[in-house]
């Protein structure tokens, strides 16, 4: 009885400690911020199936200061932004300890809100590369879209955790 016990604690912990290798399969989660024409604050879940593909939702908010000309007179407007996207997000293979290449691609919804809300299409598209364990950084492009297009370009800076 004390062998087969003694086996079974023996191939829980190998098991155990098989699953903690590969972090590029579950579930993970990310915060993040950007700036650019636009401070950016987010988070994001993400599913990873294997070390080349994750299905992602991201929730973010962004304070929008832009310059908008009116009849030849630039004025400044400031906005505050909510979009929620989900999408994909693909990774290169490693070249490095904790180096890999990734990009991504997300659609849902998105309000500004200045003295209203506007209620509009969200796109995001991003590509970066994971620099040490979870740390990463990269380009991202944002754009609401509600009649004309708003078009935001910032440098992402995030961790992601992995559980």
């Amino acid at each position: 009885m004390k062998k087969i016990f003694s086996l079974m604690v023996v191939m829980l912990l190998g098991a155990t400690s098989l699953m903690a290798q590969n972090p590029d399969k579950g579930w993970s989660f990310a915060a993040e911020t950007g700036i650019g024409t636009e401070w950016q604050l987010g988070a994001r879940a993400q599913y990873n199936f294997n070390e080349y593909i994750a299905v992602e939702g991201n929730a973010r908010y962004a304070y929008d200061w832009d310059r908008t000309k009116i009849w030849g007179t630039t004025i400044k407007t400031h906005w505050n932004e909510i979009t929620i996207t989900a999408g994909a997000r693909g990774f290169s293979p490693k070249f490095g300890p904790d180096m890999k290449a990734f990009a991504n691609f997300g659609i849902g919804y998105g309000a500004m809100f200045n003295n209203g809300n506007t209620n509009c299409f969200a796109i995001d598209f991003g590509v970066g590369m994971y620099l040490w364990k979870g740390l990463y950084a990269g380009y991202g492009l944002e754009a609401l879209c509600n009649g004309g297009s708003h078009v935001d370009h910032l440098v992402r800076i995030g961790y992601n955790f992995e559980f």
